[in-house]
């Protein structure tokens, strides 16, 4: 079977879910793996949009300090 666009978002939104969920438990992620299940959700927000993976990530490590 041909790898298809379909098939690589529907494994890759499987395991981004599990980044933001990751984010939600708080304490018992790691603190990487909370910043970067933030990170995805920005990244959501935003529109699912590539191009500013950088802002994500330090609006999410400013979000996790803040909460810390």
């Amino acid at each position: 079977m041909p790898h298809t666009e379909e098939h690589a978002n529907d494994s890759s939104s499987g395991a981004s879910q599990s980044l933001a969920s990751q984010y939600q438990q708080g304490d018992s992620a790691s603190p990487a793996d909370q910043i970067r299940g933030r990170a995805y959700e920005l990244y959501i927000k935003r529109g699912s949009r590539p191009g500013d993976s950088v802002s994500d990530w330090l609006e999410a490590e400013r979000d996790y300090y803040a909460r810390s």
